[in-house]
C-alpha cells in the first residue's frame, strides 16, 4: 500500500475510534452489571480506564479532522 493523505488517515482513525468507543463502552456496561464481585475490580478499572483512553483519542482525532477541514 502505498502513502496515504494524512487527511484520509485522521478521518478513517475518527471513524474507526468512534466504533470502538462504543464497543468498550457496551463491555464496560456488561461488566458493571454482571461481575459485581470484588475480584472483578481489576477488570472493572481496567475497562474504564480503556474506555476514558478511547474517548480522550476520539475527541483528539475529531479536532484533527475539523482543523484539516479547515473548519
Amino acid at each position: 500500500m502505498g502513502p496515504q493523505d494524512p487527511k484520509d488517515v485522521t478521518r478513517d482513525t475518527a471513524r474507526d475510534l468512534s466504533a470502538l468507543v462504543g464497543e468498550l463502552a457496551a463491555l464496560k456496561g456488561d461488566a458493571t452489571h454482571w461481575l459485581e464481585g470484588p475480584e472483578y475490580s481489576a477488570l472493572r478499572h481496567r475497562l474504564e480506564a480503556a474506555h476514558a483512553a478511547a474517548e480522550a483519542a476520539l475527541v483528539e482525532a475529531r479536532r484533527r479532522v475539523r482543523i484539516d477541514e479547515g473548519r
